[in-house]
């Protein structure tokens, strides 16, 4: 085995070449058609996406290994061109559905997916959009991906600037890969074959290769200019990498492990940037999945067993376990490993399964097949049988298995099989395989043909750099007597300090634009923190963005402190995350507006000058200074229309203040440029430094929205002109808009008095008023949808509701208007001020998750219910100031409350704590395999709260490891309308499944009512409590008030007690479990006792 490609004679190279020629021609190129170059599967003359690509990456396998032959008989070309024939065959195919791409990148509806089969001959659909799992992100991301490669060894396949368009607007299709769920490799969805879409882990492995191979790809090669440059969005990148991150292991919620995987942990996406997650990962897929004949593709896979009807499209429930040890293996996968182990240098563990795939190899025709899978004869089931529902794997079976044989060989493992050889036997370089260096650390990757340098793993020693714009001379001049260094535009002419939404957003929708084609180009997405870090070359000139996802358009923006926090937050998130060459540029733009400058944001503004922003590196410089060692962008949209000369006109004219930069402000000023530059006027002024203003007292009202009900509307406009608190206005306000009233008098209309009131109120830092007014003007964060999914997407649902009343539960993204709607609709009606109050808790809970501070409090927590997690916050308040209202709490104060909340804190009480972990879904340490574990013990189910959890079909369609069996078990307890009670069965859950596991012989029969069990150990501790206090006498000292038992007592409530310790809820649930037991009848074996301890 070489896989140098340096040692062959070339005459022995020229003979093995064109043996492997002719069995190309036999099993491949004789099947290839002869319009549009595709190849079909079997005898259905379908040609789909994935088997196409492999071919395609097989024949130009071959012409790289034939470009070292000296005489190639033109084979070289043959080869080649078959393959750009293949691709362009596909690419056809995918153009014709261009309106498709349109839709779908919008709104990313599976209805709108890109067709995955094709007629071979003519290229027209051959199933409809709903009888196929279309929605395969892998098999057009694959297609990107050799797409990417093939372009990078100098093969050319695509020739104009249409298809480069079109190109551009796949990648959009991709981009958002890790919030699409889709029906995966094996084109069926989650693993019980119900037609349900899922995130899949090799999906998103497999559009993040593509789009780091097609970042900055020019698709015309060195012949190409900067109009066919290929653009990917660096956020969508991170995304993808975060939540693939978060996937791994598993392959889904309901894969716990999948033979796809193979496909990113190794050749061909190389996806796994993490070497421990890629071994943990590809660990995983061998001990669940690899058998004697190849891999299975998931546990209880149905597909081409004989005991699979292949009349039905989806499976009945309980149908899955049928399969269980009956699944077919693919011998394809061997060569997966072999490649990827070859690549890697691992000679010896390429060898090991190069072996193993040997022994699957048929012959038909005199030439070597690979079938396409081994599967289980009916004569073997009888044998078979007596496994089924056992723990033993595939691979400790030993029974005989039977190629499935097909007339037409299987072509996407049949072009595996031919680049496997080439490899191995050093035909190809692992280098002419993989010429992005995709299986390189990023550190090493080559990137050829001139290419700008691409994404890169994040580092830990990024150094940001920071510049600071302010709007005037004045505010420049009150910042440097602070001794804080800023520029004003003139100063850093001729770059251009822009918003994204002015320049950068508009330019990008320009990009893929096609109007033959019906494309517009990239959605109005916005432009994200990595984005706004880098510089960009637009018409010639040069333009940084500062950063807009500071929620100034919503009334956190009143909030310095929470302004300031969000400022770090970027830069951490930077300095985390940031995965380009050269460093990122972070600017602020600061404006002279209304509010007085605060002495902690000039503190801000002072470290950064010192180079340090907790713990985070920064450089405070010019702009100019900065450009050499930043990551440089050049867009071009090649249009040269109308659209493009006024966006140069716009990029060229002053840039007006914006609202959406960071605002600042003073009342007089000073007169020194730190930078000693004389290119702008400066006046004598005072400098103004504020110390951040308590918030000022807020009044209640002496009458609440209930007691308006009553009232005629004559009323409330009486009322209102008298009415002198700003709450007690909107109260009435609020009475007359759901009473359908406009005006508020003849000049002002109600939503324009509320208005008033809204910016009063943040003035004054009045928040319970300014929240109430945000929500009567129905006021949205603007990241709010890009946040719920940051959290959906990390296998975790949101419901949205008021606690206490119903909800609605999110479970896959959504727009931006569905969730809005949810939102008001949810909450307006009981509880008007949670309508923002809830979407404050989303910013803010996402935020932990990304920034990678708090990430690990969230642990235990599937379901975020956000009414109940307020609920809790209240909760919380009560314990620790019960003085305050979380209603009337700054927008950074409801922060650090929140993360308090998420936090363990050893001073709250047994009581407090159950009612914070049931207000917050938290569960123990492998809760959910633990219910499983239950459930496999009562056949007819565990009840709580009349809502029933049944044993059937539940452990025949899930296992115990399936994030959908843990959402089950969640939409279980859903129906518990307390915190402390929800936590309450956590607990006798936990000790009824540590009684079982302890007492294998132990049995409920036939259900077990949770409801029950905790009443009965609460009867029993209320009894130990009466027996207890008859002892008691009134010379009890003070001290014994601090032992948990007396404590417990004497408060009388069951839910205040410890779960350990002699009077812990433990032992009495213990007890409740075992008294259950003998009373329902237990049948054990006499040589074993029933025990807990």
């Amino acid at each position: 085995m070489d896989v140098t490609c340096t040692s062959m004679d070339e005459d022995v190279r020229a003979a093995l070449l064109n043996r492997y020629y002719k069995e190309v021609h036999a099993t491949m190129l004789a099947y290839q058609s002869s319009t549009l170059g595709l190849f079909p599967r079997g005898k259905s003359q379908h040609a789909r996406v994935r088997d196409n690509v492999y071919c395609a990456a097989a024949l130009w396998c071959f012409s790289l290994a034939y470009r070292q032959v000296g005489d190639d008989r033109g084979r070289t070309h043959e080869l080649e061109q078959s393959a750009v024939k293949c691709m362009r065959g596909l690419l056809f195919c995918y153009m014709r559905q261009a309106d498709k791409v349109e839709k779908f990148k919008h709104r990313q509806s599976w209805e709108d997916a890109l067709h995955a089969r094709f007629d071979y001959m003519t290229g027209d659909h051959v199933t409809d959009d709903e009888s196929w799992g279309h929605l395969q992100i892998d098999g057009t991301s694959l297609f990107l991906l050799i797409l990417a490669q093939m372009t990078a060894s100098g093969v050319q396949v695509v020739f104009t600037m249409d298809e480069v368009d079109f190109i551009q607007n796949l990648v959009y299709y991709v981009e958002r890969a890790y919030r699409i769920p889709d029906y995966g490799m094996w084109e069926r969805g989650s693993r019980d074959n119900v037609g349900r879409r899922e995130l899949h882990a090799s999906s998103i492995g497999i559009a993040k290769a593509a789009l780091e191979s097609m970042n900055r790809l020019n698709l015309f090669g060195d012949q190409g200019s900067s109009f066919s440059i290929i653009h990917v969005d660096p956020d969508a990148q991170y995304r993808n990498c975060v939540i693939l991150n978060t996937l791994l292991p598993k392959e889904s919620s309901s894969k716990e492990s999948d033979a796809s995987l193979l496909c990113i942990t190794g050749y061909p996406a190389f996806s796994i940037d993490d070497p421990a997650l890629c071994k943990r990962t590809e660990d995983r897929v061998k001990e669940l999945c690899e058998g004697n004949y190849g891999f299975k593709r998931f546990l209880r896979d149905g597909h081409h067993t004989v005991k699979e009807n292949k009349s039905k499209k989806y499976y009945d429930p309980a149908e899955l376990t049928h399969f269980e040890g009956i699944e077919c293996e693919w011998p394809s996968f061997f060569l997966f490993i072999v490649l990827t182990e070859l690549c890697r240098g691992h000679l010896d563990e390429a060898e090991k399964y190069w072996k193993k795939f040997e022994k699957c190899l048929i012959e038909q025709n005199g030439h070597q097949i690979v079938p396409r899978l081994y599967l289980v004869p009916e004569s073997e089931l009888g044998d078979e049988c007596t496994t089924q529902g056992s723990l033993v794997t595939l691979k400790d079976l030993n029974y005989r298995m039977e190629p499935l044989v097909e007339d037409i060989p299987f072509q996407w493992a049949q072009a595996v099989f031919y680049i496997t050889k080439l490899l191995r036997e050093g035909l190809i370089s692992v280098y002419d395989l993989d010429p992005l260096g995709l299986h390189l650390p990023h550190q090493s990757r080559h990137r050829g043909m001139a290419r700008h340098l691409g994404f890169k793993a994040p580092g830990h020693e990024t150094v940001i750099q920071v510049a600071l714009i302010a709007e005037t001379a004045r505010l420049q001049s009150i910042l440097a007597t602070h001794g804080i260094p800023t520029q004003t535009q003139k100063q850093v002419e001729p770059i251009k300090i822009r918003a994204p939404g002015d320049i950068l957003m508009k330019i990008y929708s320009r990009l893929g634009e096609n109007k033959k084609l019906g494309l517009s180009g990239r959605p109005n997405r916005p432009i994200g923190a990595l984005g706004t870090s880098k510089v960009y070359r637009i018409f010639g000139h040069t333009v940084v963005c500062y950063p807009t996802d500071f929620m100034l358009d919503f009334y956190t923006s009143f909030d310095i402190r929470l302004l300031i926090d969000m400022v770090k937050t970027s830069l951490h998130f930077l300095s985390l995350y940031w995965n380009m060459d050269g460093r990122p540029t972070f600017c602020l733009y600061l404006i002279d507006n209304r509010i007085s400058i605060y002495s902690k944001f000039v503190d801000l503004l002072a470290q950064m000058k010192h180079g340090e922003v907790d713990g985070i590196k920064v450089r405070l410089d010019r702009l100019q200074a900065f450009i050499p060692t930043s990551y440089i962008e050049h867009i071009a949209s090649g249009k040269d229309d109308d659209i493009d000369r006024q966006l140069q006109h716009k990029l060229i004219a002053p840039m007006r203040s914006r609202s959406s930069a960071v605002h600042l402000s003073t009342s007089s000023g000073g007169s020194s440029s730190v930078f000693n530059d004389d290119t702008f006027a400066t006046e004598a002024m005072e400098p103004s430094l504020m110390e951040e203003e308590e918030d000022t007292e807020e009044e209640r009202p002496l009458f609440g929205p209930a007691d308006l009900k009553e009232m005629s509307s004559y009323q409330l406009r009486n009322n209102l002109k008298h009415e002198k608190n700003p709450l007690g206005e909107l109260y009435l306000l609020h009475e007359l808009m759901k009473r359908n009233e406009k005006q508020f008098d003849l000049d002002t209309t109600i939503e324009e008095r509320v208005q008033m009131r809204y910016e009063e109120a943040g003035e004054k830092k009045h928040w319970m008023t300014v929240r109430l007014a945000g929500s009567l003007l129905h006021k949205v964060v603007d990241c709010l949808a890009p946040s719920l999914t940051s959290m959906l997407v990390r296998a975790k649902e949101v419901t949205i509701g008021v606690f206490g009343y119903p909800e609605h539960v999110i479970s896959e993204p959504m727009g931006p208007k569905d969730i809005v709607k949810i939102v008001y609709d949810k909450c307006m009606q009981y509880d008007p001020i949670e309508a923002v109050l809830q979407q404050e808790i989303i910013i803010y809970l996402a935020d932990f998750m990304t920034s990678g501070y708090h990430s690990p409090v969230f642990e235990g927590m599937l379901r975020l219910r956000i009414g109940w997690i307020i609920q809790a916050m209240k909760n919380e308040l009560r314990r620790i100031d019960k003085d305050k209202t979380l209603q009337q709490m700054a927008p950074y104060d409801v922060k650090e409350l929140l993360i308090q909340v998420l936090q363990d804190d050893d001073t709250r009480s047994p009581l407090s704590q159950r009612q914070l972990n049931g207000a917050l879904n938290r569960v123990p340490p492998d809760f959910y395999t633990k219910v499983f574990g239950i459930l496999e013990r009562i056949p007819g189910g565990i009840y709580v709260r009349g809502k029933n959890l049944p044993q059937v079909p539940t452990i025949y369609e899930l296992s115990c490891y399936e994030m959908n069996f843990a959402m089950l078990v969640e939409d279980f307890l859903s129906n518990i309308t307390f915190p402390e009670y929800r936590q309450m069965i956590v607990e006798v859950l936990m000790v009824v499944s540590t009684v079982l596991q302890r007492n294998p012989e132990v049995n409920f029969e036939p259900t077990l009512n949770l409801d029950d069990l905790l009443q009965d150990s609460i009867n029993m501790f209320n009894q130990d409590k009466g027996k207890t206090m008859q002892k008691q006498t009134s010379e009890q000292t003070d001290a014994d008030d601090n032992t948990t038992s007396y404590a417990c007592h004497r408060t009388g409530s069951f839910y205040t007690l410890f779960p350990d310790g002699q009077y812990g809820t433990t032992g009495y649930v213990a007890k409740a479990v075992i008294n259950r037991v003998l009373e329902e009848g237990l049948h054990y074996e006499p040589s074993k006792s029933c025990t807990i301890s």
